[in-house]
């Protein structure tokens, strides 16, 4: 049996506190065409409802013509400016051979009885030093680890471990290809002590069910939307206009993502952000373009541009900007993030078993933890470690309200968010098409 060879210099950051470098951003950058691109609504659109399950294959079949469009960085993960992307097409999805910072081969197939498996991104919460402590007091099994460095490669991880992997954290928008491609397990409720905690916009999403089974439960969710300099930005703002807006030129700093920055311009537009109007979209786009001073793709990059002094408002994940916040970063002290009126993209993370674990019932007691009150409160309580928001509705009631702030978790706010959801390949192709000429000038 072959093993574990780890690549430790692939995994991308998530939007934790500066000192950290574990750091990827969100809706970020995207593998599409076998090129590396730049990376809330206030009506509500069909596609981006937390719409309820109903019977039957609800979720979008993914086909050589569909992509997915995936979350920039997840602070480390997530996720470094903040959640949490790779966005890959069919063909390139399926010919992709780097699957994951670490590389499993057969020898890693969690034949010991009490290893639990878990594919995670690298500093995302799960993997924290007291967790595999925690974890092992609780059940007494050991954790291992297999990281990954974006969404598909996730699923191929997955796929082709042959049982080595035991459990995934697949996002809203790839966890119906796995569910497709069969290699997620049926969940029993019954046996997912945590169920009746989770917000119900999350745990009904068609997106995560099957001919009216289930096969992922909710974790942690987040925005990309609004940030600003509550010192330099008056009044405080309450919409996205202000990114628009003529008296902050060249102060303003945007995440290089068309799939995060077509979207934030149809909410300020009133177009609908999953299928917009790219007529209207690529001018005001355009306009956006022109009032910044910053494009940057990782965390780092933001916060050099923060500390610089000459970014007072722009576009960022929600635990990415709050990471920075909450860890005092400088030219920090006076910056908030807000989801507006208009809304901002959105993301889910959930918990899936992978189809050929060989440990079913450690694998139940995961999700259990990891859904839990314990876990999540710790988790949340902890500024340094950038929690997203948690998405036990329990969880989140007790929380103080500084913590809720910090971790922009809201309840009121789920249904202001867009959510990334799978895209039609010559759509997102419009989007990349639209943000690619507006930066050349053109």
């Amino acid at each position: 049996m072959a093993r574990l060879r780890c690549h430790p210099g692939r995994d991308r950051l998530r939007g934790r506190h500066p000192a950290r470098a574990r750091r990827r951003l969100r809706p970020g950058r995207a593998a599409h065409r076998g090129a590396h691109l730049p990376g809330g609504r206030h009506r509500r659109h069909p596609l981006t409802p937390a719409s309820t399950a109903k019977s039957g294959s609800t979720h979008q079949q993914q086909g050589e013509n569909d992509v997915n469009i995936s979350r920039s960085t997840k602070g480390q993960r997530r996720r470094s400016t903040a959640r949490r992307a790779s966005i890959a097409v069919g063909a390139a999805v399926a010919a992709a051979v780097a699957l994951t910072s670490c590389s499993l081969s057969p020898s890693a197939s969690g034949s010991d009885s009490n290893t639990l498996t878990v594919a995670i991104w690298k500093g995302y919460g799960a993997d924290l030093p007291w967790v595999a402590t925690d974890f092992k007091k609780e059940t007494g099994a050991t954790l291992k680890f297999q990281y990954i460095d974006s969404e598909s490669n996730e699923l191929q991880l997955v796929n082709k471990a042959n049982g080595g992997i035991d459990v995934a954290l697949p996002n809203i928008q790839y966890i119906g290809q796995g569910i497709d491609q069969g290699i997620f397990h049926e969940l029993d409720t019954s046996k997912l002590t945590n169920y009746s905690d989770f917000y119900p916009e999350f745990s009904g999403r068609k997106e995560i069910r099957k001919d009216g089974k289930l096969y992922g439960v909710p974790w942690t969710w987040g925005s990309t939307g609004l940030f600003f300099d509550g010192s330099k930005v008056t009044p405080t703002p309450d919409s996205l206009s202000v990114l628009w807006d003529p008296k902050y030129k060249g102060q303003i700093a945007l995440i290089d993502d068309a799939t995060v920055l077509v979207p934030i311009t149809a909410l300020y537009l009133g177009e609908d952000p999953q299928n917009p109007d790219m007529a209207k979209v690529t001018p005001a786009l355009q306009k956006l373009k022109d009032n910044a001073k910053l494009l940057y793709s990782s965390t780092d990059d933001l916060a050099k541009g923060i500390a610089s002094g000459s970014i007072v408002a722009g576009i960022a994940n929600s635990d990415g900007i709050g990471g920075l916040i909450a860890g005092n970063a400088p030219g920090t002290s006076n910056f908030k993030y807000e989801i507006t009126k208009e809304g901002a993209v959105g993301w889910i993370d959930n918990w899936a078993i992978a189809a050929k674990t060989q440990h079913l019932d450690l694998a139940y007691k995961w999700l259990n933890y990891m859904t839990g009150k314990d876990f999540l409160t710790k988790w949340a309580n902890t500024p340094a470690d950038s929690s997203p928001a948690p998405a036990n509705k329990s969880v989140v009631a007790s929380l103080e309200p500084a913590t809720l702030d910090r971790l922009q978790a809201n309840p009121d706010k789920i249904s202001s968010l867009a959510l990334q959801l799978p895209q039609p390949a010559d759509r997102l192709q419009s989007w990349v098409d639209a943000w690619t000429q507006v930066k050349a000038g053109s």
